[in-house]
């Protein structure tokens, strides 16, 4: 783990001893105290010698106040600046607050070697490459993506609630997926990444393998149906059109038919030509055109163009009343 060679807990734990913090001589060699400040400095240990075995701890602002050397600054400055390095992370705003201190970022002036951090990315390139893996490899795997200095306690439960929830090839894709996103952006924060993926899956009721490539088809179908609809960029597409988009191609129940996204885009088609003062709207397509071709059953674009004939031909209903329908914004 990047720090160890700073920090280890229990080096000299004999009985009835206190638990020892120790500092190598290979960390002060290579600059750890350089770039902090006094009071920094001081804060920081005070937080380890709080911290338990995962580095975790809470403590009262006056407690640290009591503690640091005089004079010093208010612990709330300096705690936003070891914050802002990266140094700790706080939960709470009040008198009490919760901590998790981050060794690598402590650390990077004794970054891992450069054959540590090839070994690393030979590992996640093996475990991604489609041979047969254990479950402590993809745990392995999950530590390294996440980045191994956050493995907390809660953590390591996330870690094992994700095992006993997927199947170990949809483990292997959510690593594959973490890791192409950091790759694309350096700056991108591994574990909230990886939890919204988590979150959707399970919406969705992802489990198996089979979920999932369901899943990615109906994704990448909807998408094409909302390009075909004019909406070429993804942020244009809103929740609601994903979901008008996606019912077209999905039945909601058995009284309810799927139609393949081959006559769906056929049935836009069809309506951009039928309107031709503008872009029909999406309730205008369904009420149209998509409705009729699923009541229909139609499974393919020459049974859509037959019953969307038999629909124009067919003698108009009796109205009694109001036909408020007509009137209604399109």
């Amino acid at each position: 783990m990047p720090g160890e060679e700073i920090f280890l807990f229990n080096c000299y734990d004999q009985k009835n001893s206190d638990t020892y913090i120790s500092l190598s001589a290979t960390a002060l060699k290579n600059g750890f105290l350089a770039g902090w400040t006094g009071d920094q400095l001081a804060l920081f240990f005070l937080l380890l010698a709080y911290a338990d075995q995962e580095l975790t701890g809470r403590i009262e602002l006056e407690k640290l106040q009591d503690r640091m050397p005089i004079p010093a600054r208010p612990p709330r400055e300096i705690l936003a600046e070891l914050e802002e390095a990266g140094a700790v992370e706080i939960e709470g705003e009040g008198n009490f607050f919760s901590y998790h201190l981050n060794l690598q970022a402590v650390n990077r002036q004794t970054p891992s070697s450069t054959d540590d951090l090839e070994q690393e990315e030979r590992f996640l390139r093996e475990l991604l490459s489609g041979r047969p893996v254990s479950e402590q490899e993809l745990v392995k795997g999950l530590v390294l993506i996440l980045a191994p200095e956050k493995l907390t306690g809660h953590l390591r439960q996330e870690i094992e609630e994700l095992m006993t929830t997927f199947h170990p090839e949809l483990v292997r894709e959510l690593i594959r997926r973490v890791k192409k996103a950091l790759e694309d952006n350096p700056d991108l924060k591994p574990l909230p990444y990886l939890r919204a993926i988590v979150r959707e899956w399970i919406k969705n009721g992802i489990k198996e393998p089979n979920d999932l490539q369901n899943a990615d088809r109906l994704h990448r179908e909807t998408y094409e149906l909302a390009m075909e609809f004019g909406l070429s960029r993804a942020w244009e597409m809103s929740p609601s059109h994903r979901e008008i988009l996606l019912s077209w191609i999905t039945a909601r129940d058995d009284q309810d038919f799927a139609l393949s996204v081959e006559v769906a885009r056929w049935a836009i088609q069809e309506a951009m030509r039928s309107k031709r003062d503008g872009r029909p709207s999406l309730n205008y397509i369904e009420r149209n055109f998509i409705q009729p071709l699923k009541n229909a059953r139609v499974s393919c674009i020459n049974e859509a163009q037959e019953a969307l004939t038999q629909k124009e031909t067919a003698p108009p209903e009796e109205i009694s009343g109001w036909d408020f329908e007509k009137y209604r914004d399109d």
